[in-house]
């Protein structure tokens, strides 16, 4: 089989015994640099991006991705509510009603977000519906006066299903010869939901019909909507659509928007950290390449006195030094790969659970395999190998035959 010259001696160089024993360390010490480092950053990159769909799931899948309301004034809103219903980005359009109320069971009180649905329009696939520990969302029938609440809203205030709780808003407060008086009215809890995050200590569900009657919504008010959409880091998009326009709209950045930041900011930094120990190891590339180059100065002068172009001489040592970049960052990658698929396997092997005391039983770590990610990692450590390796082939190419044979 025909090998290009450059690419024979190149690997030739890779496998010749070395008289520097340092050189042969750096090398080695290079290939493993680069191989933990793309390891390490594909792992962790893998496990936060699993925590990020984590929380976009349990957290984005119940809240309010966009609560849209007609501005007051606005035509076509029937045409505007049909375009968005109708818009790509959209999975459902639902009433709604949203105000800030107080929870008071027997023995304790505490701030929650009344959510007001039509259970018959409410989508089978949402979060909360897919969740329910005990009861159904159907049973939000209008005049029941029933709630549903997250079992840590439940725990907190110590009830259980048929209990009676009272919800208190002040939206719908009145006056009275003792003063202004919030709205009030006791409801019976028909189910219990859990989606593992904070939302369940905060969201209760009641009727629409109901929640309007306790913050005494006027009939001539323009009704709210819940926008669902597939992807809820898309809201901007949507925002720019024409018809929304004619709404004020309220989306999930406003209050979750500083979570998912900083999330994503540290998924960054972790990932600038890491990067820099590939970056060190190539940096040994170059360093060690240097060295080899200053070894070789006599084969080089041979080579030159033969006849060989400088281009030849550049590619001998590009190839030699890719290797070490090469075989680094693609080794590296299956470990990684592997690493991040079996890492609960291997935590439980070792008997560490990372989650357990933060959720209150066992979990397992997220991974999400971001392929174009991974690739990215893998060609960029490749990359860098070979832009460590310009000056050193460079300075082989250089060499002057006369100078390095004079004392030969």
């Amino acid at each position: 089989m025909y090998y290009p010259l450059s690419l024979f001696i190149g690997l030739r160089y890779t496998r010749s015994k070395r008289n520097n024993r340092f050189v042969s360390f750096i090398t080695l010490f290079s290939t493993a640099g680069i191989t933990i480092g793309v390891l390490a950053l594909i792992t962790v990159l893998s496990v936060m991006n699993g925590f990020e769909q984590d929380l976009k799931t349990r957290i984005l899948g119940a809240v309010p991705h966009v609560i849209v309301t007609p501005k007051s004034g606005s035509d076509n809103i029937d045409e505007s509510l049909s375009a968005l219903a109708d818009d790509p980005l959209v999975a459902a359009v639902t009433p709604f009603l949203q105000a800030d109320a107080m929870v008071q069971s027997k023995s304790q009180i505490q701030g929650a977000q009344l959510q007001g649905i039509d259970p018959s329009s409410y989508p089978q696939w949402d979060v909360i519906r897919q969740n329910m520990l005990i009861g159904d969302i159907s049973l939000l029938q209008p005049g029941k006066y029933n709630i549903i609440i997250g079992r840590s809203m439940a725990k907190s205030l110590n009830v259980k299903l048929g209990d009676k709780i009272r919800l208190i808003s002040t939206k719908g407060s009145f006056f009275t010869p003792m003063g202004r008086v919030p709205s009030q009215r006791k409801f019976t809890v028909v189910g219990i939901y859990s989606v593992g995050s904070d939302v369940e200590a905060t969201q209760v569900l009641v009727n629409i019909t109901d929640a309007g009657k306790l913050v005494r919504l006027s009939p001539s008010s323009p009704m709210q909507h819940r926008v669902f959409v597939y992807d809820p880091f898309s809201v901007n998009e949507l925002a720019s659509r024409d018809f929304f326009s004619n709404f004020d709209s309220l989306d999930w950045q406003t209050t979750r928007g500083e979570l998912f930041q900083a999330v994503k900011m540290e998924k960054n930094m972790i990932g600038l950290l890491l990067f820099l120990i590939i970056t060190v190891a190539v940096f040994n590339i170059l360093s060690s390449l240097v060295m080899l180059v200053t070894e070789k100065e006599t084969d080089v002068a041979i080579m030159k006195t033969l006849g060989m172009n400088r281009p030849t001489i550049v590619q001998i040592f590009v190839i030699q030094g890719a290797w070490t970049g090469v075989l680094g960052a693609v080794s590296g990658g299956l470990m990684g790969i592997a690493l991040a698929a079996n890492i609960n396997e291997l935590m439980s092997l070792i008997g560490l659970n990372l989650l357990a005391q933060a959720s209150g039983g066992a979990r397992l770590l997220p991974v999400l395999f971001d392929w174009s990610q991974i690739a990215s990692i893998i060609f960029g450590a490749i990359a860098l190998s070979l832009l460590a390796t310009l000056y050193p082939a460079f300075r082989a190419a250089n060499v002057k035959p006369a100078e390095a044979l004079r004392y030969e």
